[in-house]
């Protein structure tokens, strides 16, 4: 089995009942086949898909720090019953007056789900530069130099 038939392996052939381009079925597991995945769904007139985030595997090159706080931003989820807005975002509460409460718990979703998406797109452009002063091998060792 080649390398791209076996990376393939969990691929379907259709999703949402669209045929998945063969381009798309090499980024599957990538940001760019999750961007596809929520177009499906946008497609379908279905405003609030499910998140992507889980099915997109981290670069192996990431280093071990990095790795560790793109894990971290993965596993932030929105809580339904609190209902809090993103960490640091006004309206933390649940405030809607006059609006849906489904609605709105469904529009907070998605709002982490981006926004956390965002933050492990970015740690792996930091880190995958080549420039982070973390990826360092002693990065976080109390004989680390402090770098600017």
């Amino acid at each position: 089995m080649t390398k791209s038939a076996s990376s393939r392996a969990h691929v379907p052939d259709l999703y949402l009942d669209v045929e998945v381009p063969e381009r798309i079925q090499d980024l599957w597991f990538r940001w760019e086949g999750a961007e596809w995945r929520r177009m499906r769904h946008m497609g379908t007139n279905n405003l609030f898909p499910p998140d992507q985030r889980y099915s997109v595997r981290p670069p192996r090159e990431l280093c071990a720090l990095h790795h560790e706080h793109w894990v971290g931003y993965r596993n932030m989820n929105y809580d339904p019953v609190s209902g809090n807005r993103w960490p640091g975002g006004a309206g933390s509460p649940f405030i809607p007056v006059g609006r849906d409460l489904n609605r709105v718990s469904e529009e907070r979703r998605c709002e982490w789900d981006e926004k956390a998406s965002g933050q492990m797109l970015l740690i792996e452009t930091i880190c995958l530069s080549g420039t982070s002063p973390q990826c360092s091998p002693n990065a976080g060792s109390p004989d680390a130099e402090l770098t600017t």
